[in-house]
């Protein structure tokens, strides 16, 4: 299926950082539940520009078995550009640096569950995208690696639906 996406452009700093584009899906158009989608597996969301090739293609596997009837959650992917350090020989080190050091953030996806009373399972509302101006804004001449994380809320991990 093909959605389109409504973005916006934000400049949120003076220092050296890329400024990113947040785009929108409305999934709306897809009825008053949603998406409906099996309790666990991936969902790929890929987004292209507007000459039809691809900026981003978002993967994110996820597991909401265990989400009772009538509720809902989240899953947020954050994915990083982080320098890979390299010893006086030229071998990559890949120690990890402390989670806010260095590391900048390139693009984020955050999806939002649903459950129906008889435990239906719906992407529903909206895909909220960031993504950078440009595919690597950084020192084109140090190494650098994408690391993602998926994260979602813990404690509780679902809430009752309004």
């Amino acid at each position: 299926m093909t959605l389109p996406v409504e973005v916006s452009f934000y400049s949120v700093s003076d220092d050296n950082a890329p400024s990113p584009y947040m785009g929108v899906i409305n999934l709306e158009s897809l009825g008053k539940r949603g998406y409906r989608i099996p309790p666990s597996g991936t969902i790929q969301v890929t987004l292209f520009n507007p000459n039809k090739t691809v900026v981003k293609m978002f993967v994110v596997v996820y597991d909401l078995r265990e989400m009772p009837a009538s509720h809902q959650t989240f899953l947020r992917q954050r994915t990083f550009s982080v320098p890979v350090r390299r010893d006086i020989i030229g071998h990559t080190n890949r120690k990890s640096l402390p989670l806010s050091q260095e590391r900048i953030l390139r693009y984020l996806i955050h999806l939002r569950f649903q459950s129906s009373k008889s435990g239906k399972i719906y992407l529903h509302s909206d895909i909220r995208l960031l993504f950078s101006r440009k595919s690597m804004e950084v020192d084109s001449g140090a190494a650098y690696e994408l690391q993602s994380f998926t994260e979602s809320p813990a404690d509780p991990p679902f809430s009752p639906r309004c």
